[in-house]
């Protein structure tokens, strides 16, 4: 048996695909990943939970929200034992999905356990950037325009370089780097909308830089022009 990892999308639970819905449907297993030990948070379930018929199925993974680098050997050890857990699973032929939010190939929590599991395929999910474009009406890219995604967890260097070359910015995880990002729209005098909790119920967009100055929610991304 393969297991199916399943983009649910930035938050608004109808735009799952079809085939996604039938294979949460039909799981034996339903695999969702949380912030903390023992915890039954999560937004991805909360997005698929419409069409799930049986809470049963479902199964919580922990995921460490820290950095990888610097805890390099305590988080191996949580994936590789999250990756034990699901082949186990998998040989007792049982039929499996893994729920991510947005698409799995961005920035997923999925891509840290891959390498320790025997066989996956993957259903692509709309990430939250290009939901936030649609419903802010935003063109990310016209005619010859470059387009970049850049997280501002990298270096400063990589993000400036990335602000030099490209005409439009999507801007993920906006809140580890306000001040950087602040600094670099308002020297480029770009224009910018931010977008926080897109598609949940406390969704919020803004064109007003001064958003920066306040710690702006996690689910938090920008699109600069």
């Amino acid at each position: 048996m393969q297991l199916t990892v399943i983009g649910v999308g930035p938050g608004d639970s109808e735009l799952l695909t079809i085939k996604a819905v039938r294979m949460i449907k039909e799981a034996d297993v339903i695999l969702v990943p949380v912030k903390k030990e023992g915890s039954t948070n999560s937004t991805a379930l909360s997005i698929a939970k419409p069409y799930i018929e049986d809470m049963d199925k479902v199964q919580y993974l922990y995921f460490p929200m820290i950095d990888c680098d610097e805890n390099k050997n305590y988080v191996n050890t949580i994936f590789k034992g999250n990756g034990e857990k699901i082949n186990r699973q998998l040989q007792e032929g049982k039929k499996m999905v893994y729920l991510t939010l947005g698409d799995p190939m961005i920035y997923s929590t999925f891509t840290y356990i891959s390498q320790y599991l025997d066989g996956v395929q993957y259903i692509p999910g709309i990430p939250s950037f290009l939901n936030g474009a649609a419903l802010s009406k935003s063109p990310l890219c016209i005619g010859k325009e470059s387009m970049a995604v850049v997280n501002m967890t990298d270096d400063e260097d990589t993000i400036k370089q990335v602000f030099n070359l490209h005409d439009s910015i999507v801007v993920m995880k906006v809140c580890t780097n306000q001040k950087l990002l602040k600094n670099l729209i308002e020297q480029g005098k770009r224009n910018a909308i931010f977008m926080s909790n897109i598609g949940l119920d406390n969704e919020h967009f803004t064109t007003d830089i001064n958003y920066l100055d306040e710690k702006v929610p996690y689910f938090t991304i920008g699109i600069i022009r």
